[in-house]
């Protein structure tokens, strides 16, 4: 009894609330840093675009413009919609690009981990370190914690947006709501879905509606926005991603973009059955225990009002996931408060482990697969064949990032998504897409004229062997090298300039 008396007294200790707060977030940065370190390379192009990014930002200063991707919509309306991301890259630039990668993903991924202790500490969950580390046991939830991407700061707002507007805390929702402009696309609409379900559980609890929440959210969004370096553009690139890319594009199958990236396909069945069943009982049965005890305490069932809708997103779109774990872990441990529940945070972690180890080990083995895009020599070989400011004609937009890794300072198709080089021509996308597949007769010409470039870097897939000979044919091109990953040819001195 004694014992009982004296450990609980260390507990209630300031020094102590301190030294144990320190120990999680050490324990999490810990763990976030072994996840970076069992990734071989960074897992897909989007990180080699953003690193490559902050360091142009740091040769450049803040970019108003992008001059390196010439057909696309950002040439000359560029946002940066991930600017505090980028920010992160610029000064670990003597890292080199794998380094910097590790270290942002490792420092990221803490931050979502640690916003889930302190809002579940802060809320008195009992083994608050414990119901945080059962995310790390679903491994789809694993795999997006490890692309180095700005969904990681997304994700750390959303939940700090989450419980600082459930709980009325205007300081911290005033600046988590002003850092999401800076920080990522989905600026208005995470937050908004955020916002709908708090008041959604306020309604079902019996409590009036909170009008001044929602301003604290609306003026921080409003001040981040318009201090943000590229104001009218960032509202025009999030306008392009809502409509464009998630609702024609990814849920509208519109048949120009039927490669925009698998991120935006749904979970099949089995995916489903190996890592998120025990994450949807836990959604689940938040969902009811918050229901039950709505009116003693709205907050389990915001969370879990939020769980829902990311599941049901997830349901639709695999990306969603990054959203949908966190916020059922966090929604169970906040309903489960009221009850004896000294077991049930260890237990589940228990649980969830050996499902990971029985069933959902796929995600780490696809990690650990991970191969350089480009290898160190054949980087080397194209930066020295290809001269800077020289102009690059893609088979495809989903290894550029790797590109202007390899090639600074030299200007490629598109970036980041080929629907902003269709909102900048559809004609012109039309063009490209059809010249790998079709192979049309003028294909050198075509590429010369209408895309002003004399090289061709292509990843050597069978569909374009057709369009690889139909070029080599003109006696001006020169097939610089091929192997089984890469082909890279010179047109020619002729050219349209």
């Amino acid at each position: 009894m004694d014992d009982k008396r004296s450990f609980q007294q260390f507990l209630e200790n300031p020094k102590s609330r301190y030294a144990i707060l320190f120990f999680w977030i050490l324990v999490f940065f810990l763990l976030t840093t072994m996840l970076q370190l069992f990734v071989p390379y960074p897992i897909d192009d989007d990180t080699a675009y953003h690193f490559s990014v902050g360091q142009l930002i740091g040769k450049y200063g803040i970019l108003h413009d992008f001059p390196w991707t010439p057909f696309s919509w950002q040439f000359d309306h560029y946002a940066d919609k991930e600017f505090i991301f980028h920010l992160l890259f610029l000064p670990l630039g003597g890292l080199g690009f794998v380094g910097a990668a590790r270290v942002v993903g490792a420092l990221a991924g803490a931050l979502i981990l640690t916003a889930l202790y302190l809002l579940l500490s802060a809320e008195k969950v009992r083994y608050a370190g414990i119901w945080t580390l059962l995310p790390l046991m679903c491994g789809e939830f694993v795999f997006r914690l490890a692309l180095v991407r700005p969904h990681l700061l997304s994700i750390t707002l959303a939940l700090t947006i989450m419980w600082a507007y459930a709980q009325e805390r205007p300081r911290v929702l005033l600046f988590a709501a002003f850092a999401y402009p800076l920080s990522y696309v989905a600026f208005w609409q995470i937050p908004l879905i955020l916002i709908v379900a708090a008041e959604s559980a306020r309604l079902l609890a019996g409590e009036r509606l909170r009008w001044k929440p929602a301003l604290i959210v609306l003026g921080g969004l409003s001040a981040g926005v318009m201090l943000h370096p590229n104001t009218v553009n960032l509202l025009g690139i999030n306008w392009i991603h809502m409509t464009d890319i998630l609702f024609q594009s990814a849920w509208g199958r519109k048949v120009e973009f039927e490669n925009i990236g698998t991120e935006f396909n749904p979970y099949t069945l089995s995916e489903w059955g190996n890592s998120l069943v025990l994450i949807t009982v836990m959604a689940g049965t938040a969902l009811v225990l918050g229901w039950r005890n709505r009116r003693r305490d709205a907050l389990p069932l915001a969370f879990a009002l939020a769980a829902l809708v990311f599941c049901l997103l997830t349901v639709r779109t695999l990306r969603f996931v990054e959203y949908f774990v966190p916020f059922s872990v966090a929604a169970l441990a906040l309903a489960a408060r009221r009850f004896d529940t000294r077991l049930l945070a260890p237990s589940l972690l228990a649980v969830a482990l050996l499902y990971l180890i029985a069933f959902g080990t796929g995600p780490f083995k696809i990690i650990a697969s991970k191969t350089p895009y480009l290898e160190p020599s054949i980087a080397r070989y194209f930066e020295k064949s290809i001269p800077v400011d020289a102009q690059v004609f893609t088979c495809g937009w989903d290894y550029t990032g790797n590109l202007m890794l390899a090639l600074p300072e030299r200007r490629f198709i598109v970036a980041a998504d080929p629907t902003l080089f269709y909102k900048k021509d559809p004609n012109l996308y039309s063009i490209w897409r059809r010249i790998p597949i079709d192979a049309p007769i003028d294909s050198v010409e075509a590429i010369r004229k209408l895309f002003k470039s004399r090289y061709v870097v292509c990843r050597n897939f069978e569909a374009y062997w057709p369009f690889f000979e139909t070029i080599e044919k003109d006696p001006a091109v020169k097939t610089l090298f091929a192997d089984n990953k890469w082909v890279f040819f010179d047109l020619g001195a002729r050219s349209a300039n």
